[in-house]
This record gives structure tokens, sequence and C-alpha cells, in this order.
């Protein structure tokens, strides 16, 4: 199954898209989260910095299971009724 990857920057905040090129359905949609604090608050550099690091483990976590996804369903169409 061959995807279309789209990426974009919306301001400073990328943004991540995969869709399945036959279809054009969305099986992806990722952007990085706005961090940015309310006007008049400190900023916690060791907060912001920890929620960076789990939207891009997050990121990976779905990108993972896409690709799961799609091996699964590739071995359950190239396997069906084939025994061991």
């Amino acid at each position: 199954m061959p995807y279309q990857i789209d990426t974009r920057l919306k301001g400073a905040n990328p943004s991540l898209q995969i869709r399945d090129a036959s279809s054009g359905a969305v099986r992806l949609a990722w952007e990085y989260p706005r961090c940015a604090p309310p006007e008049g608050e400190e900023v916690d550099e060791e907060l912001l910095a920890l929620k960076r690091e789990e939207a891009i483990h997050e990121l990976f976590r779905r990108l993972f299971m896409l690709t799961a996804e799609q091996y699964l369903a590739g071995e359950a169409s190239e396997g069906k009724g084939t025994p061991m």
C-alpha cells in the first residue's frame, strides 16, 4: 500500500500527514504541540522539553502502529488459506 507523506510548518510548529495514495484517506495526522505560555506566565523550560519529547515519542508510536497495521494487512491477504 503506497503512502503520500505531506509535511508543513505552521509558524514554528512542524506537522505531518500520511495518506493512503490509492484512497486518499488520512492514515496519520500529527502536529507538534504548541507550547506557548499565556502572557505574563513564567516558562518552565524543563516541562517544555518534556512535553516536546513526549510528542516525538507519540509520533513514533503512531508510525510504528501504522507500519504494523500495514504489515499485518499484507500478511493476512498474502497468507490467507496457506498452512504453516
